[in-house]
């Protein structure tokens, strides 16, 4: 694994906590300091928890298992989808449906019904139609892929879930404490660490910060 250099979290902009007042109480021990009433994080014990997550990630992936990786936040969202594809890992960007992770085997009969509708397209099978008809399942085929076309390749549940900013993904979290599945996150001082098994506090908030967060699990993951 390549080493993880503090000067490369300090230019990333990953010491940035947010106020003393929105800080979480599970946090305060990775706050090094607060400046003009910032938080800022302790970037020694950030760089112990990425590399915890790296190593776990890479066991997941050497056991031939997959990763979730999970964000709907509008600025982060095509960047989780391009790393999730990089990787031929599956992913969530748009919205978390409730029942994604703990009633999975109806989510998949969604995930089965858009690759059918899909596959006729291709065939021309969908022409037997009325054009009103070819319209409104054409609508159902953008909804469908929406919804679930990040998790197509998704068989089975993940064996691990990559999130950025867990106070932003509640509903993701709390499936994944049901199911016993790991999460892996991204997150700044406002969040409730106890909630994540492998947590990695830093700045959740800025785009430099989430891409070096996940530009490291990229490069792991292909190693």
């Amino acid at each position: 694994m390549k080493e993880i250099k503090i000067e490369d979290l300090k230019k990333a902009g990953l010491q940035y906590g947010y106020s003393r007042t929105r800080r979480h109480p599970s946090t305060k021990s990775f706050v090094a300091l607060n400046s003009n009433g910032i938080d800022h994080i302790d970037l020694e014990k950030t760089k112990t928890q990425l590399t915890e997550a790296l190593t776990f990630l890479k066991s997941v992936q050497g056991a031939g298992k997959q990763v979730l990786f999970v964000s709907t936040k509008p600025e982060i969202r095509q960047m989780i989808k391009e790393v999730a594809l990089s990787l031929n890992m599956p992913y969530i960007a748009e919205r978390f449906i409730g029942g994604s992770i703990t009633n999975f085997s109806q989510m998949k009969k969604r995930v089965d019904m858009l690759q059918d509708l899909l596959s006729k397209k291709e065939k021309g099978e969908l022409s037997m139609y009325t054009k009103k008809e070819q319209l409104l399942i054409q609508r159902d085929i953008e909804r469908l892929d929406e919804d679930f076309g990040g998790v197509s390749n998704m068989n089975n549940l993940p064996a691990a879930i990559v999130i950025i900013d867990p106070r932003h993904e509640v509903m993701c979290v709390k499936e994944a404490g049901h199911a016993h599945i790991p999460v892996v996150a991204l997150l700044n001082t406002d969040c409730n660490i106890a909630d994540i098994e492998y947590p990695i506090v830093g700045n959740d908030g800025s785009i430099q910060s989430v891409k070096f967060i996940l530009d490291s699990i990229k490069e792991i993951l292909k190693a």
